[in-house]
């Protein structure tokens, strides 16, 4: 009876742990703050968990060829000027930055949209207040696709437990690219694609992330996707095989992001460690105004002591059976 008891009472805690895809996790988010931000053009954000800041991207230079990004904290105030040389060296159609992801050590990856590639960088040194960080043509880049122009590598997220990388190509066709064994180093990677987006029904898709990173990690939902479409105002849960899980409509922030009616849109997603949701937009053609937006995690999240808790009740479950097997076989008869 112990046993059964025991084995019965571990079964329900699992279950109300790890209800697996069951879970509407974008039901689970209320709107922190919108704040306007001076990074024009906002095309990407990257979540440094080393700094806990978030680093935003404009995906246009100024005429010397610098792109000037944006430092901010997590409740949206400004910390640092960024700026990146060597745009123009590279030809007016290269210098695209669509995507931002961070992987440790002060490091970036940015997705580069038309040519399709991914570069790391660094700060290389600071003048004022403006933070410098590697120039484009010094910076080891691995390519993701062929050229595409401007339908191409829209968003990049990073998986540190895995060091695997995934990507989104915007349009003609949508692609979700799983990148492994990325080397900066030799600038190669192995890129294959992962299920037909189109069946998620979106109008273009902007950026992607991943759920590992952080409290996500240990559930049975950590391999999920979040996925974002800017044309159509959604954010998508998804998992690698393309199933959607849960969803968040965005349409509220319309009047916000798109003022004018110019196509202004959500073009960039990050999430820190504790489930909170970032967004950037654009401004189209617009008034030439970007937001910064934090969606709020409130939802609960099992634990660690939690799942330690579970595997120290399945040691009990095998160590009850041992005993009461051993209870059961018959002791060896004494010859008389």
């Amino acid at each position: 009876m112990k046993t059964k008891f025991l084995s019965a009472s571990v079964a329900m805690f699992v279950a109300s742990v790890t209800p697996a895809h069951a879970i509407n996790l974008l039901g689970s988010y209320a709107v922190s703050y919108a704040k306007a931000i001076d990074t024009k053009e906002a095309s990407a954000v990257a979540y440094n968990w080393d700094t806990r800041t978030l680093m935003v991207t404009n995906d246009e230079e100024d005429s010397n060829g610098r792109s000037i990004w944006g430092e901010y904290d997590l409740n949206g105030n400004k910390t640092a000027t960024i700026s990146l040389s060597g745009c123009l060296s590279l030809g007016n159609a290269q210098c695209d930055p669509e995507g931002l992801t961070y992987v440790g050590n002060g490091q970036y990856v940015v997705a580069e949209e038309r040519y399709q590639d991914i570069a790391r960088i660094s700060e290389i040194g600071s003048v004022g207040g403006t933070r410098n960080y590697t120039a484009y043509p010094d910076a080891p880049t691995v390519s993701v696709g062929p050229n595409a122009g401007n339908s191409g590598l829209e968003g990049i997220a990073y998986n540190r437990v895995t060091g695997d990388y995934f990507g989104v190509k915007e349009t003609s066709a949508q692609t979700i690219y799983k990148i492994t064994g990325v080397d900066f180093d030799s600038e190669t990677a192995n890129v294959t694609t992962l299920f037909n987006p189109a069946s998620l029904g979106l109008d273009r898709l902007s950026d992607i992330a991943v759920l590992s990173n952080g409290v996500f990690g240990a559930t049975a939902f950590g391999d999920n996707l979040l996925i974002l479409s800017g044309r159509s105002f959604k954010l998508l849960e998804v998992t690698q095989t393309g199933s959607v899980v849960s969803s968040y409509d965005l349409s509220s922030f319309r009047s916000l992001v798109d003022p004018a009616n110019e196509g202004g849109k959500f073009e960039g997603m990050t999430l820190d460690e504790s489930g909170n949701i970032y967004l950037v937009s654009d401004d189209g053609d617009g008034p030439n105004q970007s937001y910064l937006v934090k969606l709020a995690y409130t939802g609960a999240v099992p634990e660690p002591t939690t799942w330690t808790m579970m595997i120290l009740g399945f040691g009990l479950i095998g160590s009850s059976m041992r005993r009461r097997q051993k209870a059961l076989q018959p002791s060896p008869r004494r010859s008389v």
